[in-house]
């Protein structure tokens, strides 16, 4: 396994599925989080409720991360922040494309922003970026949502670049279908067979969220110390489709 062990990750949107395996996975090697949620603690959070490695705090990604004021440095900072919202370019609307966007990649510009002018990355820490293989796969309905991905896929080669003087790396990790709550609430707008049909892209099978939390802590480790601006995908075979 990869050792985490000493190390001060933020993880921001840790009530997400996915955001509570990564947390899970960064203190089972050894790390400490601090993790964000929206409004209140969801039930992904209760695991960590005796936890001496975990903290959290409210934070809303559509407001400034006010609360890096009192912080320590970090040894890496994974961003889980997103959000769906299915839109038609026929039915496209301000709004719904400001909302994806605020959401899905200025979240992540404005914590960056916060965490490099207040030097809150120590030299040597990892940022992994979690986004969407629809950045490379659109899907009906989902422009604006691969759309928002892939500017914070471009952003996170940009910041790869501007960081990497203090050997700071950012990599993304580019995930298809994961079985989480928000997919099953999804599917459950389909019919078995649409569903089927679906899945049946996916050469492996749909994801579970230890897919994306273990190559996250590799990414973390400094066994990836020599990757950087990279994009690893996560996609059960679907771009083999392609």
């Amino acid at each position: 396994m990869h050792s985490l062990a000493n190390k001060r990750i933020l993880v921001t949107g840790a009530s997400s599925a996915i955001g509570a395996q990564i947390a899970r996975d960064i203190i089972d090697q050894g790390g400490k989080v601090l993790g964000t949620y929206r409004t209140t603690p969801a039930k992904q959070l209760e695991q960590f409720s005796t936890e001496d490695s975990f903290e959290s705090v409210c934070w809303d990604a559509l407001n400034a991360p006010d609360f890096l004021e009192l912080s320590s440095p970090f040894d890496g900072w994974v961003h889980c922040v997103g959000t769906i919202h299915p839109q038609p370019i026929k039915y496209m609307n301000e709004i719904g494309n400001e909302r994806l966007f605020q959401v899905n990649y200025f979240s992540a510009t404005h914590m960056a922003t916060a965490l490099v002018s207040q030097n809150l990355l120590k030299p040597g820490a990892s940022v992994v970026f979690i986004s969407s293989v629809s950045s490379h796969y659109p899907y009906r309905g989902g422009a604006t949502y691969a759309a928002s991905k892939a500017a914070l896929e471009t952003f996170a080669k940009a910041l790869a670049l501007e960081l990497s003087a203090k050997k700071i790396r950012v990599n993304t990790l580019v995930c298809g279908l994961v079985n989480t709550p928000i997919y099953q609430a999804s599917v459950a707008a389909h019919s078995p067979a649409e569903v089927q049909r679906m899945e049946e892209k996916y050469p492996l099978g749909i994801g579970e969220p230890t897919a994306v939390s273990m190559p996250c802590i590799f990414l973390l480790s400094d066994d990836s110390r020599w990757m950087t601006g990279s994009q690893l995908l996560l996609d059960g075979g679907l771009m083999l489709n392609a």
